[in-house]
């Protein structure tokens, strides 16, 4: 029978956890956020700058998936400040002028890096916290992405200001490195060195019978992948599609300056962290979590139509906030995806696990959303993108409906 670790305890490791991942985005993000400075200084196009991406995004979305099936295998107080310290030293290259064909590079083992943290840190918070501080990490974890992002931004937008955008990678660096000897020095303490992170409940608990009715659970957890991979797929394509190109759609199609560019796009994560508020307050009232993706997906076709009908104008702000409105729903789906979902089933089935694959998911829509809003910008205009993301929306509103609707004939 596993001890429970004490209440200040569990705090300081969901605070530990929530620490980790929010200073990871600037590592993550130090090369997406300063996209328009990058492409000016180097002389490259939105195809040759969008490759960085597309190689990290590829190698984060992969690597979740290993490191979810992974998560119960490896120790964390190694794994984890390691993959920060490596993150850091590619920043530190970066800002120490490393030629531009060489970031791609580089920028894949950074993806492959970052995957390890999310799934350990589910895994983590799983296995130490008990029902009522998992609430509470519930929503804590869910603010990582929208405080991350806006931390890397609003950075950014002030280097820029400056132009010192490499400042950016240096911020990175230090806040990485930093964090990552916190874990070092303080991880075995806060969990009593009880690693419990390395065992799996079903195979060190229960009993062989137990076990057997469990294989009879892979079916439930192939629908979860299944079904929330194709949500975690669209969730991403357009969360971080947007992230990455509205400063670049605010310069060449408004004309703004770069850094009023990037200040601007700082109300996206600002939106963003309110989207996670409203998942958690959504959760309460449509208790399935297919449901509340699919009411999210049905506002930010509303708000994205609502762009389509007014890119055409000089009404930048009408448009910029619809953004933050599309950004703000994306990140309360992605909150219930690769959130949510995973600590709500997390005594059932391995938390990293599905954490990992998901936000694995989450990458392959990155992937596919850096070079592909890219190419389709390059062969027709920034028009077309926005009604392209009009269109996914909605098909994506009637994928959840479709699932409602075999849901409730099951029930029957």
């Amino acid at each position: 029978m596993r001890e429970k670790l004490s209440e200040k305890k569990q705090i300081l490791i969901i605070v530990l956890c929530w620490t980790i991942y929010t200073f990871a985005y600037l590592g993550r993000y130090s090369y997406t956020s300063n996209g328009v400075p990058i492409k000016k200084f180097y002389g490259v196009g939105s195809s040759d700058f969008s490759l960085a991406t597309t190689f990290f995004f590829f190698a984060y979305g992969v690597c979740q998936i290993i490191s979810g099936l992974l998560c119960g295998k490896y120790r964390m107080r190694v794994i984890i400040p390691c993959a920060l310290f490596i993150s850091a030293a590619i920043n530190l290259s970066v800002y120490l002028g490393l030629p531009f064909y060489l970031i791609k590079y580089l920028w894949l083992i950074n993806g492959v890096c970052q995957a390890v943290l999310w799934p350990s840190l589910l895994r983590i918070i799983s296995c130490y916290c008990d029902e009522k501080h998992m609430k509470l990490a519930v929503i804590a974890m869910s603010t990582t992405v929208a405080v991350g992002t806006f931390a890397s931004y609003g950075t950014s937008a002030l280097f820029a200001l400056f132009d010192g955008f490499r400042f950016s990678f240096l911020l990175a660096t230090v806040c990485m490195s930093i964090v990552a000897l916190i874990v070092v020095l303080f991880y075995g303490t806060l969990t009593e060195n009880k690693k419990y992170e390395n065992l799996t409940e079903k195979e060190n608990e229960a009993p062989k019978a137990e076990r057997s009715r469990s294989e009879g659970k892979n079916k439930g957890l192939f629908m979860i992948f299944v079904i929330f991979g194709v949500y975690a797929v669209a969730i991403n394509f357009i969360k971080d599609g947007l992230t990455t190109w509205i400063p670049h759609i605010l310069s060449e199609r408004f004309v703004l300056s770069d850094s009023l560019s990037m200040i601007l796009t700082l109300v996206l994560p600002l939106f963003g962290f309110f989207g996670a508020l409203i998942a958690v307050f959504l959760n309460k009232y449509l208790n399935d979590h297919s449901d509340c993706t699919g009411a999210f997906f049905a506002f930010s076709a509303a708000a994205v139509f609502g762009i389509v009908l007014l890119f055409g104008t000089e009404y930048w702000y009408f448009i910029l906030i619809l953004f933050g409105l599309v950004n703000m729903f994306m990140h309360g789906a992605n909150n219930v995806v690769t959130s949510m979902l995973p600590l709500a089933v997390g005594k059932k089935y391995n938390a990293g696990l599905v954490g990992g694959v998901l936000n694995g998911a989450c990458y392959v829509g990155s992937t596919l959303s850096q070079y592909g809003i890219a190419a389709i910008e390059t062969a027709t205009d920034w028009s077309v993108v926005m009604r392209v993301l009009a269109y996914l929306c909605a098909a994506i509103f009637a994928f959840a409906l479709v699932m409602r609707l075999i849901r409730s004939r099951k029930q029957n």
